[in-house]
């Protein structure tokens, strides 16, 4: 969300992209005559591929005819093709009630709007009663549930693929009375998603779908249905946060699952975050999903040590008369496995002594 500044005189400088001149020394320029920090500069410039030029400002219209003197010198000190020019920012109202106020810029539903910030803060509101179908884009759905908050943290945990059934059957616990639910579009299947790449404007932005899942098979009456990608919009208080699930594939490489938290910066988001980690994984660790059945994980023919799968086999019961074993095994068997799972109970009870 770009902050305009609603004051006259105001100007942007545009550095357009081009074929010839190095990214290495955009960055420099960005960095050394518009003082943006590396991590700025690199992000501008991605944009730069998208919508074929980096916009820097606005700024008054003094300062803004002085960074574009420097950056053209700049530019011919080495001895680059690069344009550089400069526009009249646009400036905006409140969409809403007309004050000539700082607004901010926003996507919604197929257009944008500009909105000050007491304005903002009602239309974020509203948008809670907003019918999920209205949503047609991921960046849209996370403008409006996190409008008017200045900064957003991310935090990631990773699982491994064959604990899926047990961390959606987390999953479902946790995240049980969302603002919104969405399912995510994937539009290239060995490119993870993340809030970073859900947030940007840009040609073909993630649009939302029906949520996809696919039934993993525990060995029960019926399999689990695992979702494969997911956007939670959750409150919890006054506080905004996002959930976002989605695989995570290397070639070769079993498929993963990663669970990405967006909160505002601060001591509230980051306990949150904490907190809701820690019942992830502590609900993870339980693992009731696959135990006391019989397994097997399926490598195929290139088998290197990394599950693929993983298969539940349903064994037919057996009667003690029909084991095959000496009666003396038979006996040690019924004394050191079937007597410790009789006296589980007072075992628990009584401890190690």
């Amino acid at each position: 969300m770009d902050d305009v500044v609603a004051a006259a005189g105001a100007v942007r400088v545009f550095i357009h992209n081009d074929d010839d001149t190095p990214v290495e020394f955009v960055k420099s320029l960005l960095r050394n005559v518009f003082g943006k920090p590396e991590r700025e500069a690199i992000e501008l410039i991605s944009q730069a591929e998208e919508y074929d030029r980096i916009g820097c400002g606005p700024y008054p219209a003094p300062v803004a005819a002085a960074l574009l003197e420097s950056a053209q010198q700049f530019v011919r000190t080495g001895r680059h093709p690069l344009l550089i020019t400069s526009e009249e920012a646009r400036t905006h109202g409140c969409d809403l009630c007309g004050a000539p106020r700082r607004t901010t810029e926003f996507g919604v539903m197929g257009g944008t709007a500009y909105l000050c910030s007491e304005c903002l803060m009602l239309a974020r509101q509203a948008s809670d009663q907003v019918p999920a179908e209205e949503f047609l884009l991921a960046y849209v759905a996370l403008e409006w549930h996190f409008a008017g908050i200045p900064q957003l943290v991310t935090r990631t945990r990773q699982f491994p693929g064959h604990m899926r059934a047990d961390v959606q059957a987390a999953i479902d616990r946790l995240f049980t009375a969302p603002l919104h639910f969405f399912g995510v579009h994937e539009e290239y299947r060995y490119e993870t998603l993340s809030f970073t790449r859900l947030m940007k404007q840009k040609r073909n932005p993630p649009a939302i779908a029906p949520p996809l899942y696919r039934d993993v098979d525990i060995g029960e009456d019926q399999p689990i249905k695992c979702l494969d990608n997911g956007l939670w919009l959750c409150r919890n208080g006054e506080l905004r946060y996002a959930v976002l699930l989605c695989a995570h594939r290397e070639y070769d490489q079993e498929p993963g699952l990663r669970i990405e938290i967006a909160v505002p910066t601060g001591a509230a988001g980051e306990s949150l975050v904490q907190r809701t980690f820690a019942e992830l994984e502590a609900a993870v660790s339980a693992a009731r999903c696959y135990r006391g059945k019989v397994l097997s994980l399926d490598g195929g023919a290139e088998y290197r040590g990394r599950s693929r799968g993983v298969m539940v086999h349903r064994l037919p019961p057996v009667d003690r008369d029909a084991v095959i074993l000496p009666e003396r095994t038979l006996q040690l068997l019924d004394r050191n496995v079937m007597g410790l799972i009789e006296n589980r109970a007072a075992l628990q009870r009584d401890g190690p002594d």
